[in-house]
């Protein structure tokens, strides 16, 4: 079930993303009467604005959209969870399904997943390119537990979008990491890419609310251009 505040701050990240609100957000009293809601609610949409990088706090002053270093649409903000969407503001990214089968998840995954070995997964491999310029090779693996059905229309789009709105789950955390990585033959030989080419490398869990793992992947970033962003907030610093 989808929460008061939680529909408010899509809205809000969406006017963002639409150049409604450029520079700042409204007062929170204003943003109370325009969504009929109360302080507490507006409050807790903000904060997942915040918590994504999306606004910057200034005391005193308010809510402000925070900018870029990089205006040419070539950052992906990983903590939103919209995937490749970030970089679709002049062209989609077209998604070439390679591979969409159910397997069991087996040693590698299941460590991931916190599943049995023999617990089905889909696994989904697929090329994504935009102006006929790769911008990754991703291979993801999904709970079938927790996403029942997924068919190549669905993988050609947003996987994550399908999910969350026909099933209603609620991705509340992830793990990320991320390190260089150059192309091995195999990889080489699906991008059409010179071998040991340099890509970036995410490997990603995902969890739901109950923080259950449901989705793996592994994903090279090979768009020349590109810039992963991360918020980053140290309240451990007073500690040091």
């Amino acid at each position: 079930m989808t929460l008061k505040y939680q529909l408010v701050a899509h809205d809000l990240a969406e006017k963002i993303d639409n150049q409604i609100y450029i520079d700042k957000l409204p007062s929170e009293v204003e943003l109370m009467q325009q969504y009929n809601v109360s302080r507490n609610t507006i409050r807790n949409a903000l904060n997942i604005l915040y918590s994504q990088g999306i606004i910057r706090r200034i005391q005193g002053s308010g809510y402000f959209i925070s900018f870029s270093p990089r205006s040419d649409g070539t950052v992906l903000n990983l903590a939103n969870k919209r995937g490749l969407r970030d970089l679709e503001a002049d062209e989609p990214v077209v998604s070439d399904v390679l591979i969409l089968e159910t397997i069991p998840a087996g040693t590698h995954v299941s460590h991931f997943l916190q599943c049995d070995q023999n617990d089905i997964v889909y696994h989904v491999q697929r090329l994504r390119h935009k102006s006929n310029i790769i911008v990754s090779l991703e291979e993801a693996f999904y709970l079938k537990s927790v996403v029942p059905y997924l068919n190549e229309e669905i993988c050609s789009g947003s996987i994550f979008s399908f999910i969350i709105k026909t099933y209603h789950l609620e991705v509340k955390n992830g793990d990320e990491y991320v390190k260089v990585h150059q192309l091995t033959d195999e990889e080489a030989n699906i991008t059409k890419l010179p071998i040991a080419t340099p890509a970036l490398y995410l490997e990603e869990i995902n969890y739901l609310k109950n923080e259950q793992p449901f989705n793996y992947s592994r994903t090279l970033y090979l768009q020349q251009d590109l810039t992963l962003y991360y918020h980053v907030s140290n309240y451990l610093n007073h500690l040091q």
